[in-house]
């Protein structure tokens, strides 16, 4: 699994056009885009990679609306693309779980981009979720079909 890892990793690099540097063995790769770092980290009893990216920070104070704002974005993965939002001490992350079992170069970069394109769009968005909780604004209305998902997931 280990090279097969590494071999997803390397296509990935050169697909985006950043260097890659893998040693043999570790199970955590981290690349480096402009401003920002993604780790993509190797678990290979679960068959999978995670990759993780910081997205900003909890602020000193109104922490307990940016929570609730945060697992109001995780629920149907709204704008996240399938990635969900996760709390490490006072760091706010975006990670996204990726089956290596049967995944080609073309399916796990494709993935991946799909994660970069909603970390790009969480980073630029921070600021404004954070605001937002704070000041106890209501988040703009669900369209009509995530309502009706919503009513039947409660049934």
């Amino acid at each position: 699994m280990q090279n097969r890892f590494n071999e997803l990793v390397g296509a990935l690099a050169e697909q985006i056009g950043i260097k890659c540097d893998m040693n043999p063995g570790e199970n955590i790769v981290t690349l480096s885009l402009e401003g920002f770092s993604v780790r993509i980290c190797l678990l290979e009893d679960m068959r999978a990679a995670v990759m993780q990216a910081v997205v900003g920070l909890v602020p000193e104070s109104d922490r307990e609306p940016l929570y609730a704002e945060l697992l109001r974005l995780n629920s149907l993965f709204r704008g996240s693309k399938g990635a969900a939002f996760a709390l490490e001490g006072d760091i706010v992350t975006l990670q996204s779980f990726l089956i290596l079992e049967g995944a080609t170069e073309e399916s796990f970069t494709a993935q991946a981009v799909c994660f970069l394109d909603a970390l790009a769009s969480a980073i630029e968005g921070f600021d404004a979720v954070v605001e937002r909780a704070a000041s106890g604004a209501l988040p703009a209305p669900a369209d009509e079909a995530v309502l009706d998902l919503l009513n039947m997931i409660r049934v």
